[in-house]
């Protein structure tokens, strides 16, 4: 059962079962997510995506998949603060409409659903040896420049970056290249030797470099109070000020 079979069978479903606007936003939006994610069986999508997708609230989301679940649509796994786990049933009701979901699934993504690059490619990204499917990428090397600690350990730097494209549909290249941008510029304003700058791959672990993303980046205290000095050489990514001081304690050697 491929993309567009899934979708006639909704409908055909819903015709003798009607649906609310919430359920039919909500088992679309999923839909789009799993196509953008390779029609893997169990995908993740986080509230804050499917509020955006569909204009629900989360309470809202809830009672919608909910429903969806109690008509057989589809199946979910909540794991504490993580991101929600789906599955679409009709997509794999049979061992067949497993395979061919995949198939068309990804051909389908393929050609719409991949995104910064628009191309996929497979990279081993060392989860328990399991190979994944990971976007092409354009933009590691302004990445990696920008990083104010370097090692001998860009392979591992490229394969947590990939993992954090591949996991978390709303972050694009420019953002992480921003957020290096970001951490550097902290790191010089604080004064911080280079043992107690994390690791790139480090960095990109954990959800660290969150803090540090266009719109959730504060420049520090003592860079303001400098301001004016030092010109951003990647100023094609947006830079935000705010107070890092409560974030200060936080930073520990890697």
């Amino acid at each position: 059962m491929n993309y567009i079979s899934i979708i006639n069978a909704f409908w055909d479903a819903a015709t003798t079962n009607p649906l609310s606007t919430g359920q039919v936003s909500l088992y679309m939006a999923l839909l789009h997510v799993c196509n953008r994610s390779n029609w893997t069986e169990w995908f993740q999508a986080p509230n804050q995506v499917l509020s955006v997708l569909t204009g629900l609230s989360r309470s809202g989301i809830l009672k919608a998949r909910n429903e969806l679940k109690q008509r057989g649509l589809l199946e979910f796994r909540e794991r504490g603060t993580k991101a929600t786990l789906y599955r679409i049933t009709m997509a794999y009701s049979k061992q067949d409409s497993t395979q061919d979901g995949r198939q068309k699934g990804a051909q389908d993504g393929n050609r719409d659903g991949a995104r910064n690059s628009g191309t996929l490619k497979d990279i081993d990204i060392d989860k328990e040896g399991e190979r994944m499917r990971a976007p092409a990428v354009e933009h590691f090397d302004a990445f990696w420049e920008a990083y104010p600690k370097h090692r001998n350990d860009r392979p591992a730097a490229e394969r947590a970056y990939c993992r954090v494209l591949r996991e978390d549909c709303h972050i694009m290249e420019q953002d992480l290249v921003a957020a290096a941008v970001n951490y550097a510029e902290a790191m010089k304003a604080l004064g911080r030797k280079e043992e107690y700058v994390r690791s790139a791959a480090s960095f990109l672990t954990d959800n660290f470099f969150a803090a540090y993303l266009p719109g959730q980046y504060v420049r520090p205290e003592r860079e303001r109070m400098a301001a004016g000095g030092g010109k951003n050489r990647f100023n094609q990514f947006a830079q935000h000020d705010y107070d890092f001081g409560a974030l200060e304690k936080e930073l520990v050697v890697n």
